[in-house]
């Protein structure tokens, strides 16, 4: 009896212990997270325009957009989506992936995060007019970066959620007298420090060009969260392309 006990525990530690490698094979190796938020003001101003659903109006607030898995250096790679690298003569000069992406095809299931679904709506809604509903835009979300996260639906979701409530991006910049205007341009190393100072780590940013396409203008911020989602990190890939000075319009 004694021997058939131990061969049962034997057999339960080894079944363990193939569970723990099996899932430590299937983790998504990446170093930090990109929480990226976008200013609905200069998405809309475009010649593009945005479309919200329902018909109602553009928030007067950072909206999310994503929860972004990221690389600390970027990695050679052959995948059609990858960052190209080129030279000045527009000669491909090397091919490399910054982030991992639909690591697995894991649908979104909405009752999973059912509980989130009202303030997803109010903070985390579309703004293209290409797909004019959220479910859409949450659902490509988490195929293209939730699935690489190492999190569960529900976890994935509530922390973007949770870091845009803990840091009020546009209150964070009223504070610094950085605020939304049709006619003031700001540096973009004041934009910087005051997000700095508030979350204890510098982000990113992404910019775009107004319907005149003359002015650049503050489209997307780019805060690091370490690799369980909930701590900021400082930035170490260099993410702008911005002017000095940017517009930050009215919504």
């Amino acid at each position: 009896m004694a021997g058939l006990r131990g061969c049962f525990f034997l057999a339960a530690a080894v079944g363990v212990l193939l569970i723990s490698l099996a899932l430590a094979s299937s983790a998504t190796d990446f170093d930090f997270f990109y929480h990226v938020q976008q200013w609905p003001g200069s998405y809309c101003n475009t010649k593009n325009g945005c479309c919200i659903p329902d018909g109602g109006n553009p928030p007067a607030d950072f909206t999310l957009h994503g929860l972004w898995p990221q690389y600390a250096a970027c990695r050679p790679s052959l995948g059609d989506d990858d960052l190209l690298v080129v030279q000045n003569d527009g000669e491909e000069l090397e091919r490399k992936k910054c982030w991992p992406e639909f690591c697995s095809t894991e649908k979104l299931r909405l009752a999973q995060i059912s509980d989130l679904l009202g303030d997803m709506q109010l903070t985390w809604p579309t703004l293209s007019c290409t797909n004019k509903e959220n479910l859409p835009f949450w659902s490509h979300e988490w195929e293209k970066h939730g699935t690489c996260s190492n999190l569960g639906q529900h976890t994935y979701f509530q922390l973007a959620l949770q870091h845009q409530a803990r840091y009020n991006l546009t209150a964070i910049l009223a504070g610094a007298g950085i605020v939304p205007s049709g006619e003031a341009t700001y540096y973009l190393s004041s934009i910087r420090d005051a997000i700095a100072e508030a979350t204890g780590s510098a982000p990113n940013f992404a910019c775009n060009r107004d319907e005149s396409g003359e002015t650049q203008q503050l489209l997307e911020v780019y805060q690091c969260l370490d690799l369980t989602g909930t701590r900021p990190v400082n930035c170490t890939l260099p993410k702008s392309g911005c002017t000095d000075k940017v517009k930050f319009p009215e919504v």
